[in-house]
């Protein structure tokens, strides 16, 4: 199964994405900011979860 792979990708997206919304707010912390990297987080730790069961 590749969906381990996959959730990692989105989860490389999102944490882009929060970095682009990050130096766009010149360095400050927003909401979104913090929620861009919360599902990132998520991502990562279902794709990691994932990896490790199913190999």
């Amino acid at each position: 199964m590749r969906t381990p792979y996959i959730l990692a990708l989105l989860a490389f997206v999102f944490a882009v994405a929060a970095a682009l919304r990050w130096t766009r707010n010149a360095g400050h912390s927003d909401p979104a900011t913090r929620t861009w990297l919360l599902v990132a987080l998520v991502f990562t730790a279902i794709a990691a979860w994932l990896q490790w069961h199913t190999s």
